[in-house]
């Protein structure tokens, strides 16, 4: 009688810790899907505010930083130099992004003939110059938007 009682407890123990572990995930989910819902509106009302009060530069005009507008991690700032630049999750990378889009190499920007270049590294979602999919290497100029999954970047002064 006393083990069958013993057992049962048990039993109505785990049960409870497995509804429970069920109930967290569906507060994390929840929790998840309403704030990238809500942040993403608050990056797009930002973005179309700077674009419209920023001027762009030519092609011609010098970067001395690249920015991040939108995204997890927006307002971060690398400052160019004259070496290449790597994006993505991987730690290796010039600049790390926490972006679950992104792969672990995902793009590059480096300079050649004194302008600045993005390239795709054959990542999985692909890398976006202006919501255009880059299939080869682009030219930038400043103001030019690169977007890496959910993160925006563009070379600054």
């Amino acid at each position: 009688m006393g083990s069958e009682l013993l057992y049962t407890l048990i039993r109505f123990g785990f049960l409870a810790l497995l509804w429970l572990f069920v109930f967290a995930a569906i507060f994390v989910l929840r929790g998840d899907m309403f704030a990238r819902s809500l942040s993403s509106r608050r990056v797009t009302k930002a973005r179309r505010k700077a674009k419209s009060r920023r001027p762009r530069g030519g092609i011609g005009a010098e970067p001395h930083h690249l920015s991040v507008t939108g995204g997890p991690q927006a307002g971060a700032s690398l400052p160019l130099g004259s070496s290449a630049i790597r994006v993505g999750r991987s730690a290796a990378c010039s600049l790390v992004i926490d972006d679950s889009y992104a792969s672990s190499q995902h793009a590059r920007f480096y300079k050649s003939d004194g302008v600045w270049h993005v390239e795709d590294l054959g990542s999985t979602n692909g890398t976006f110059v202006d919501g255009e999919r880059l299939t080869s290497p682009r030219q930038l100029a400043i103001g030019m938007e690169v977007r890496i999954g959910q993160t925006i970047l563009e070379l600054t002064r």
